[in-house]
């Protein structure tokens, strides 16, 4: 039985369950746009990297983290997820050795308080779902609160522990106080300045933390200043001093390469303005609430419990009827507590007042303290009330299970769906098309989930060189991708700090329409994959070219936040008055009112493993009231389908309902052939169908027309 009395057995218990909460569906949601700007960052070298992140909004530490552990362990959502989830573990453990460390003894009746706080705080740490969002994200936010608890941490052991116990003899008190310096400088200076150090080429707002500790440094060196000058003892105060200022200059030196960067990254971001100013009331909310509860639940939902958190709280500032005296170990006191977190919101509020920087994920570097003076409220509800603090941890464990189906669950809360979208064009596009991205904000989600070959990726604006004749003369084919990334129109000329490489760079309007017309005269179809597009685009100058120049197909949007969104465009409004020269003309009547009148190319051969494309020409004869769907096969000679597709015809938005009679359409149709098929001649047949009773559309007799109604095309020769 002494085993389960081990606080080394439950904080055991407490790692793992943890571990088990933040294995649960890691990787399972795709990666939404800050985490996919990790991985294509990580996939770097070193040196590129380094480079690319002198142009982020974050220094490069993770991404290098992020690097060799991707080496190591693959690039899935998982992978890049585990990274975050191991930080989140350590976290745990490093709050139960900090609270039962350096927290003051809260009942000194009772032995084995200290412990108890500190389990306590780890357990809060491993239910909260504030902590389970990021320890399931693919970014620096769990690496950054662990540094910055270990950097709060060493920096109380630089000062509590060496305090002068009251009471005794003057030169003995002299001689082990000197001695206790001599000892703990080496080993608490050099790791608190190493942790440091890394917390700030981790995260700027580390330096919000630093702030913090030089400011309870200096409220500590004029306490102990005054008691020291009693006590004819003002030259020890003056070497702690010393060795603390000692150790910011040394981290200022260690930062000092990256400094100029963090400096003009301050005055003169090199991204386009995303944030709005947040009033200090609603900053004060969104924070204890996420702090409490995570970002998944209303705050206005949970606020009969979060004034509950905060009365058990205020129990943590509640005097001991009998204080600890010659505790040397108290540093980790509820007011300083409370200001490990609140003094860098704070800052981070006044800060904003000039230029917005506050977002709630940033205050969780600053979140450990919340969790330990938690526990210390708890546990200052005396054993008379047990079965109050049993109550409360019960509610407030039932709100964090609900916050966290939430985050699992609720599509209120999801993730964006990046990786949807992309696959959604992937599927859609056809040799020929054009896509559009939005600027920087989605290029690393395109670069990460598009699975098929991009010809040429750059600037819209850059379009230039790439026109119909350079597509005619095969200097860049139809067969692979052409992806063009909008700029910020209207934006600041030091966008991107001029950087030809920079994620984001200043546009104009004009300039816009003018790449845009290039494209359209070069494709006859775009696709754009929107997301964030009114921070870059603010006067919609993109959308209104694509919505009065060309004419819509698709319309497909995505959950999650920030919404994102698939169109498709044909770039022509006027519809074909024939069929191409090089078209084979094959006209079939089916359903009585939409003709199938050809196709190119007449021959087809293609290799096993690769795409077979094909252009079909439709018209309407007759309107129709149901959006036909397009079934397409390769057929073996023993009449046996190796490879399909099944589409709505053109798009969702220009379905067979919508067409005008006579109007001709193309409609680009793909097909991949299996890699193990055997050589030899296919044959390629397509039929419509009512998706409403699954219905094939009848088609007259012919040599081309099979006994169930499906179309002969071609024969197809598959090579290897």
């Amino acid at each position: 039985m002494r085993v389960f009395k081990s606080s080394r057995f439950w904080l055991f218990a407490i790692l793992l369950a943890a571990f088990a909460l933040r294995l649960y569906r890691l990787g399972v949601a795709g990666l939404w746009y800050d985490e996919t700007v990790s991985v294509i960052l990580a996939q770097k070298d070193l040196l590129a990297l380094t480079r690319h992140t002198a142009g982020d909004i974050h220094p490069p530490l993770y991404y290098y983290a992020l690097h060799f552990w991707g080496r190591l362990a693959g690039w899935s959502e998982f992978s890049a997820a585990f990274l975050s989830l191991f930080f989140g573990i350590l976290l745990i453990a490093l709050v139960y050795r900090a609270a039962r460390d350096l927290t003051p003894i809260p009942s000194p009746n009772r032995s084995g308080a200290r412990g108890e706080v500190a389990l306590t705080a780890a357990l809060l740490v491993a239910l909260s779902p504030y902590n389970l969002w990021y320890a399931q994200e693919a970014r620096m936010y769990t690496l950054g609160a662990l540094l910055g608890l270990a950097s709060v941490y060493l920096f109380a052991r630089m000062l509590g522990s060496r305090q002068s116990p009251v009471g005794s003899r003057q030169s003995t008190r002299f001689t082990h106080h000197a001695l206790r310096i001599t000892r703990h400088v080496s080993r608490d200076f050099i790791a608190y300045v190493i942790v440091s150090a890394l917390g700030l080429y981790t995260l700027y707002y580390f330096a919000f933390l630093l702030v913090f500790e030089n400011l309870v440094a200096l409220i500590w060196v004029f306490r102990n200043s005054q008691f020291a000058i009693r006590n004819l003892e003002l030259r020890i105060t003056n070497c702690e001093l010393r060795i603390f200022l000692g150790a910011q200059l040394t981290i200022l030196a260690l930062f000092s390469p990256w400094l100029p960067i963090a400096f003009r990254q301050a005055l003169d971001p090199p991204v386009p303005p995303w944030r709005s100013f947040t009033a200090l009331p609603e900053v004060l909310l969104e924070s204890f609430s996420a702090l409490a509860f995570g970002q998944s639940v209303d705050p206005i939902f949970v606020a009969p419990m979060l004034v509950i958190v905060a009365v058990v709280i205020a129990f943590a500032f509640r005097a001991d009827r009998r204080p600890p005296t010659g505790d040397r170990r108290t540093l980790f006191t509820p007011i300083f507590l409370l200001g490990y977190t609140l003094v860098p919101l704070l800052i981070i509020y006044a800060l904003s007042l000039w230029k917005p920087l506050y977002h709630v994920r940033y205050i969780f570097t600053y979140s450990p303290a919340f969790y330990i003076l938690l526990a210390l409220g708890l546990e200052k509800i005396r054993n008379s009330q047990f079965a109050i603090r049993i109550l409360l941890l019960t509610v407030y464990g039932l709100l964090s299970t609900v916050s966290a189906y939430n985050f699992w669950f609720n599509p209120r809360y999801a993730k964006d769906d990046l990786r949807g979208a992309v696959h959604y064009v992937a599927e859609r596009w056809r040799p020929g098309d054009a896509i559009l991205i939005n600027a920087g904000y989605t290029y690393p989600a395109f670069v990460y989930y598009f699975d098929q070959p991009i010809a040429w990726r750059g600037r819209l604006t850059d379009y230039a060189s790439f026109d119909s004749a350079a597509l005619r003369s095969g200097r860049i084919t139809y067969h692979d991708a052409i992806v063009l990334q909008t700029g910020s129109i209207g934006g600041a000329a030091n966008l991107g700090w001029g950087n030809p490489e920079s994620d984001f760079y200043a546009t104009t309007a004009d300039e816009t329409r003018a790449a845009l017309a290039r494209l359209f005269a070069a494709h006859p179809r775009v696709w754009m994959l929107r997301l964030y597009d009114t921070v870059v685009d603010p006067d919609g100058v993109v959308r209104d070219y694509l919505a009065t120049r060309g004419r819509i197909i698709d319309d497909e949007g995505f959950a999650g936040e920030s919404y994102a969104r698939v169109q498709g465009y044909i770039t022509r409004r006027d519809s074909f008055t024939a069929l191409p020269t090089a078209a084979t003309r094959r006209e079939i009547l089916l359903g009585n009112r939409i003709a199938l009148l050809g196709f190119e190319p007449a021959a087809i051969a293609v290799r096993a493993g690769a795409p077979l494309d094909v252009d079909l020409y439709w018209q309407a004869r007759e309107p129709t009231n149901v959006d036909a769907r397009l079934y397409s096969g390769l057929f073996a000679a023993d009449g046996a389908v190796v490879a399909s597709s099944d589409e709505t015809l053109i798009g969702h938005a220009l379905g067979t309902s919508r067409w005008p009679p006579g109007e001709i359409l193309r409609q680009p149709v793909r097909l991949i052939v299996p890699e193990k098929i055997a050589p030899g001649d296919y044959v390629l047949r397509v039929a419509l169908y009512n998706p409403l009773t699954n219905e094939m559309l009848s088609a007259p007799k012919s040599e081309f027309v099979t006994a169930d109604g499906q179309i002969i095309l071609t024969r197809v020769r598959v090579e290897r």
